[in-house]
């Protein structure tokens, strides 16, 4: 019998002598392997809207300080042109301001919009848009002058792709780098350049660096060195850029004077790989 039946081959038949004449051990074994491969792909996804949902909630923090602001500029103008409603110069120039908040607003729904609804076609975007919210989503928060942030960006990049999903990658990737900051002298870097066909994005941390046990299944499922992570963002990430036809790779270092990571991101400026 040939034992490469086992790992992918046409499988054999057995024969029994018991009061059977033939019978395959695969048909009464293959029900539970396709019900486990299906309870399987159920898990992923469930993953896949948990992670998701957890990048959500914190956008929803960083979008209402978003809206707080121009929505307290338009509540002082409205009051400013209620006090001399008469002086048209006034008036004219504050509904002019208003006009600029409104639009200000409707932009940051967009954004909104764009991370929620799953998007069923790829389409171009702007990269170091969607760049600038992952880092407003998690520095924000942090005490002022408590991190140095190096950013490269030009002045806009068209990528392909799902813009969700990509804000997505960058989210994980920014809150690893920032959780991974010392409390003295921390920098994060980021640098987004075009070379070619393809967009590549550079986001670094002087953290304490990736053990080196970990770095070899850092992108399979439940892979954490975070005492509370879940170990299904950046392999969530993987995913995502595969199917976009890109890459993410890393360095790290634990050596005292050159501690921090790396993580390097690669997409296709035109086209998209969608499976």
């Amino acid at each position: 019998m040939n034992s490469l039946g086992w790992v992918g081959f046409p499988a054999p038949e057995f024969r029994f002598s018991l009061g059977t004449s033939k019978g395959s051990v695969l048909d009464s074994v293959r029900p539970t392997y396709e019900e486990l491969a299906a309870r399987l792909s159920i898990a992923e996804e469930s993953l896949r809207k948990y992670q998701r949902l957890a990048v959500a909630g914190r956008y929803a923090g960083a979008v209402i300080h978003e809206v707080n602001n121009p929505l307290a500029a338009i509540g002082n103008l409205v009051f400013l042109t209620m006090t001399k409603p008469d002086d048209a110069h006034q008036v004219r120039e504050h509904m002019q301001v208003i006009e600029s908040q409104l639009r200000r607003l409707g932009e940051i729904t967009r954004k909104s919009l764009a991370f929620y609804r799953e998007e069923a076609e790829p389409k171009a975007f702007d990269l170091v848009d969607i760049a600038e919210t992952a880092i407003r989503l998690h520095l924000h928060g942090l005490p002022a002058g408590r991190v140095t942030v190096t950013k490269q960006f030009p002045e806009a990049v068209s990528a392909h792709g799902r813009e969700g999903e990509i804000l997505q990658v960058l989210s994980n990737l920014v809150l690893n780098a920032v959780d991974a900051l010392p409390e003295q002298d921390a920098k994060f870097r980021i640098r987004i350049r075009v070379a070619g066909k393809l967009v590549r994005i550079a986001i670094a941390d002087n953290g304490q660096g990736i053990p080196t046990a970990l770095r070899a299944s850092l992108f399979k499922p439940f892979a954490t060195g975070k005492g509370k992570g879940t170990g299904i963002g950046l392999w969530l990430s993987k995913q995502i850029m595969d199917r976009h036809g890109g890459t993410i790779r890393f360095r790290s270092s634990q050596r005292a004077g050159k501690r921090g990571t790396v993580f390097l991101l690669t997409l296709p400026m035109t086209q998209v790989q969608t499976g």
